[in-house]
């Protein structure tokens, strides 16, 4: 018998270590699996153990269940409805519960900023293959999501023809309509100097105004495109008169005037089911509201400038002129300066720059002519020379 071989119930060959020559033991125990067994053990319980770890540090009161995100659009509040915890704005910009055990973002918000995308190098001729979308306008939504055709310099009759196709459908005639009249609102108000702001205002006010259901034609059209810029300046506090806006808009004055009536009752029409806190407030034109506009077309220095507006401030908080307009008092108040202190000033320029009669202004300057000690600080009458 060999003496390396052992009768169990069969014969197996062994080796010195007691294991036969597929793995198996004297026993007939496959001890490779057995090893492999461990090995695959030994990594579980590593993973396990990294879980809990994990575990431990992000959930630290030990929650199982998971944090799910509800996302509500509700008004302005500070505090959590579920906890009664503050809120705070999140790093994203979500309005979030502080404590830690609850969590939930009460505010969803939309990124309105430009979205970029890159297209690779090889789908366009240019080195820059980025693309921005276009960024939506609320005044005119369709057109918003509208695409633009690029056409360069060695582009095809047939894609030149394509850009100008995509051009005439990619704004709906409705909206083609408000933009030209938008693109004249901005070109006349910048051209006259009206800042950018009102500009807004007067573009937002006129789509409200040309969406409501009574339509106009012709000169009450045009009146109305001007009344927006009227109706702008009113809420921030800059005042135009009616004539001034129609030499604006090369109107006459009767289209502008009518344009503005028209322009405000729409707006009342369409704001009387309103909180009165909700309502346009229209600001109330005072005469000083045109004096550093009147003085800075003649030319005036800003000391006389200041008496003027210290006059004008006074003479309404007095109540001497109640029946003349603000626009009327602001032009006498000019022209009265401009002859107490000896101006280079004639009443046909003011009548230039105010847009009102000489007959008017004449009788302003009479009123105020018997008001002088009343109206003139003692400091500016002894500078001046000017005798009460």
């Amino acid at each position: 018998m060999n003496p390396n071989c052992e009768l169990t119930n069969t014969y197996k060959c062994l080796d010195k270590n007691g294991n036969d020559k597929n793995g198996n033991d004297k026993n007939g125990n496959d001890k490779c699996n057995e090893r492999s067994k461990k090995k695959k053990d030994t990594l579980v319980d590593k993973a396990k153990l990294w879980n809990i770890f994990d575990t431990e540090v992000l959930n630290p009161d030990k929650q199982n269940d998971p944090l799910e995100c509800l996302y509500r659009t509700i008004s302005d509040r500070e505090y959590c409805d579920q906890c009664q915890s503050s809120l705070a704005f999140s790093d994203e910009g979500f309005l979030t519960c502080t404590n830690n055990k609850c969590g939930i973002i009460y505010k969803d918000i939309l990124d309105q900023s430009a979205e970029w995308r890159y297209y690779g190098a090889d789908d366009n001729q240019n080195s820059d293959p980025t693309r921005c979308g276009m960024p939506i306008n609320p005044l005119l939504e369709e057109s918003s999501f509208g695409c633009k055709v690029l056409c360069l310099g060695p582009s095809s009759y047939e894609m030149r023809k394509i850009r100008r196709y995509t051009e005439w459908q990619s704004m709906p005639y409705k909206e083609k309509s408000q933009y030209d009249e938008f693109q004249r609102i901005t070109i006349m108000a910048q051209n006259a100097g009206i800042p950018k702001l009102i500009i807004d205002d007067a573009i937002r006010y006129h789509k409200k105004i040309s969406e409501y259901e009574q339509t106009f034609r012709g000169d009450n059209k045009d009146g109305l495109i001007a009344a927006s810029i009227y109706i702008s300046c009113r809420i921030n506090n800059y005042p135009r008169t009616a004539k001034e806006l129609a030499t604006i808009f090369h109107l006459d004055a009767t289209s502008a005037t009518q344009g503005c009536k028209n322009a405000q009752s729409i707006i009342n029409n369409l704001e009387k089911d309103m909180d009165n806190k909700d309502k346009t407030a229209f600001c109330k034109t005072k005469p000083e509201a045109f004096i550093e506009r009147y003085c800075s077309r003649l030319n005036i220095n800003s000391e006389l400038t200041k008496l003027c507006h210290f006059i004008a401030i006074k003479i309404e908080k007095m109540n001497l002129m109640p029946e003349n307009t603000p626009h009327s008092i602001a032009a006498g108040v000019v022209y009265f300066i401009s002859q107490l202190c000896k101006l280079n000033v004639s009443k046909k320029e003011v009548k230039t720059i105010s847009e009102i009669s000489e007959v008017t202004i004449n009788k302003c300057f009479k009123k105020l002519e018997t008001k002088t000690g009343e109206l003139i600080p003692a400091v500016i009458l002894k500078k001046y020379g000017i005798a009460v």
